[in-house]
Protein backbone atom coordinates (compact mmCIF):
# COMPACT_ATOMS: atom_id res chain seq x y z
CA UNK A 1 0.00 0.00 0.00
CA UNK A 2 1.75 3.19 -0.85
CA UNK A 3 0.76 6.51 1.63
CA UNK A 4 1.48 9.76 0.50
CA UNK A 5 1.11 13.55 2.58
CA UNK A 6 0.00 16.36 0.98
CA UNK A 7 -0.59 20.03 2.58
CA UNK A 8 1.84 21.54 4.35
CA UNK A 9 5.93 21.11 4.90
CA UNK A 10 6.78 20.94 8.53
CA UNK A 11 10.10 22.60 8.92
CA UNK A 12 11.91 22.13 12.69
CA UNK A 13 11.86 25.78 14.48
CA UNK A 14 14.74 27.40 13.82
CA UNK A 15 15.02 26.27 10.45
CA UNK A 16 14.73 28.18 7.37
CA UNK A 17 14.60 27.15 3.80
CA UNK A 18 15.13 29.82 1.17
CA UNK A 19 14.22 29.02 -2.58
CA UNK A 20 16.56 29.93 -5.40
CA UNK A 21 15.41 29.85 -8.85
CA UNK A 22 17.67 29.77 -12.10
CA UNK A 23 17.50 29.95 -15.77
CA UNK A 24 20.19 28.17 -17.20
CA UNK A 25 20.71 28.89 -21.35
CA UNK A 26 21.90 26.92 -23.45
CA UNK A 27 25.24 28.72 -24.13
CA UNK A 28 26.38 28.50 -20.42
CA UNK A 29 26.83 24.76 -20.43
CA UNK A 30 30.26 23.68 -20.51
CA UNK A 31 31.68 20.32 -21.73
CA UNK A 32 33.07 18.85 -18.16
CA UNK A 33 34.74 15.41 -18.94
CA UNK A 34 32.02 13.24 -20.76
CA UNK A 35 29.23 15.74 -19.51
CA UNK A 36 28.45 19.32 -19.70
CA UNK A 37 28.11 21.21 -16.43
CA UNK A 38 26.96 24.66 -15.19
CA UNK A 39 28.10 26.33 -11.94
CA UNK A 40 25.61 28.79 -10.16
CA UNK A 41 26.10 31.24 -8.00
CA UNK A 42 24.23 30.47 -4.77
CA UNK A 43 25.64 32.80 -2.10
CA UNK A 44 22.96 31.42 0.63
CA UNK A 45 24.78 28.46 1.37
CA UNK A 46 26.98 29.26 3.96
CA UNK A 47 29.41 27.31 5.76
CA UNK A 48 26.22 26.60 8.45
CA UNK A 49 24.51 25.36 5.33
CA UNK A 50 27.88 22.83 4.57
CA UNK A 51 27.86 21.60 8.20
CA UNK A 52 24.05 21.54 9.15
CA UNK A 53 21.87 22.02 6.54
CA UNK A 54 21.31 20.62 3.42
CA UNK A 55 20.37 21.82 -0.45
CA UNK A 56 17.64 19.84 -2.52
CA UNK A 57 17.52 20.62 -6.59
CA UNK A 58 14.28 20.27 -8.94
CA UNK A 59 14.50 21.24 -12.57
CA UNK A 60 11.45 22.94 -13.31
CA UNK A 61 9.41 22.78 -16.22
CA UNK A 62 7.71 26.38 -16.27
CA UNK A 63 3.93 26.15 -16.97
CA UNK A 64 2.96 22.77 -18.35
CA UNK A 65 0.71 21.71 -15.99
CA UNK A 66 -2.21 24.09 -16.90
CA UNK A 67 -0.03 26.80 -16.23
CA UNK A 68 1.46 25.42 -13.18
CA UNK A 69 5.22 24.62 -12.81
CA UNK A 70 6.12 20.94 -12.61
CA UNK A 71 9.07 20.16 -10.54
CA UNK A 72 11.43 16.97 -10.99
CA UNK A 73 13.81 16.39 -8.40
CA UNK A 74 17.67 15.77 -9.00
CA UNK A 75 18.92 13.24 -9.64
CA UNK A 76 16.86 12.16 -12.83
CA UNK A 77 16.89 10.12 -15.31
CA UNK A 78 14.73 10.85 -18.89
CA UNK A 79 14.41 8.62 -22.22
CA UNK A 80 14.95 11.12 -24.52
CA UNK A 81 13.97 10.17 -28.86
CA UNK A 82 16.23 11.56 -32.08
CA UNK A 83 16.53 11.25 -35.64
CA UNK A 84 19.41 9.25 -36.37
CA UNK A 85 21.30 9.57 -39.48
CA UNK A 86 19.66 7.07 -41.05
CA UNK A 87 16.09 8.50 -40.60
CA UNK A 88 15.26 6.26 -37.91
CA UNK A 89 14.75 7.03 -34.13
CA UNK A 90 17.49 7.09 -31.99
CA UNK A 91 16.47 6.48 -28.16
CA UNK A 92 19.22 7.80 -25.43
CA UNK A 93 18.72 8.74 -21.26
CA UNK A 94 19.83 11.82 -20.54
CA UNK A 95 21.08 11.72 -16.58
CA UNK A 96 21.35 15.26 -14.21
CA UNK A 97 22.35 15.61 -11.02
CA UNK A 98 24.28 17.88 -9.06
CA UNK A 99 26.59 18.95 -6.65
CA UNK A 100 26.81 21.87 -3.91
CA UNK A 101 29.45 23.51 -1.77
CA UNK A 102 29.64 27.00 -0.37
CA UNK A 103 28.44 29.60 -3.04
CA UNK A 104 27.65 27.25 -5.60
CA UNK A 105 25.51 24.38 -7.24
CA UNK A 106 27.29 22.04 -10.36
CA UNK A 107 24.46 20.86 -12.34
CA UNK A 108 25.56 18.01 -14.60
CA UNK A 109 24.07 16.93 -17.97
CA UNK A 110 25.75 13.22 -19.19
CA UNK A 111 23.73 10.89 -21.84
CA UNK A 112 23.94 7.36 -21.79
CA UNK A 113 26.14 7.27 -24.61
CA UNK A 114 28.58 9.48 -23.32
CA UNK A 115 28.54 11.85 -26.87
CA UNK A 116 29.17 15.18 -26.00
CA UNK A 117 28.57 16.76 -29.42
CA UNK A 118 24.92 18.17 -28.53
CA UNK A 119 25.08 21.07 -26.02
CA UNK A 120 21.93 20.84 -23.37
CA UNK A 121 19.22 23.43 -24.24
CA UNK A 122 17.80 25.56 -22.34
CA UNK A 123 16.53 24.52 -19.16
CA UNK A 124 15.20 25.74 -15.79
CA UNK A 125 16.29 24.84 -11.94
CA UNK A 126 15.07 25.88 -8.31
CA UNK A 127 17.60 25.22 -5.61
CA UNK A 128 15.81 24.82 -1.97
CA UNK A 129 18.81 25.94 1.01
CA UNK A 130 18.40 24.64 4.31
CA UNK A 131 20.11 26.33 6.94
Amino acid sequence: MLTGCVGKVYVPSGTDVVKLDYDVRSSQWQLFGDSFRVVLDAPDITDKVVSRGDVKVSRVYPGENHGKDILTPLPCIRTEVTEGPDGGDYFYTTFIDYEWTTGTVSIFVTTSDLYTGDVPGDMSFRVFVTR
